[in-house]
């Protein structure tokens, strides 16, 4: 495991308090869930948990006028039967 992580740091260039997130977000699930800790499911976790860090510490915020507005469901999707 110690080889996994120094590979996603040196990989996608992270810093300590993005590590620090990425442990904290992982912790934070095992926390509330704990059955969702399998064998196979820790190294999964912990590359997203890495890859939602890196992007959230390196993005800018963003302002409500530089988000696309979403479309509206069309109506004939919400009939009731």
């Amino acid at each position: 495991m110690h080889q996994y992580v120094l590979l996603l740091v040196e990989r996608l260039r992270m810093t300590v308090g993005e590590l620090v997130m990425a442990y904290a977000c992982v912790e934070r699930v095992l926390v509330l869930h704990p059955t969702t800790m399998r064998v196979n499911s820790i190294r999964p976790m912990l590359l997203g948990a890495c890859i939602i860090a890196s992007k959230t510490s390196r993005d800018g915020d963003l302002g409500m006028r530089q988000v696309a507005p979403l479309p509206l469901p069309a109506s004939s999707h919400l009939r009731s039967t």
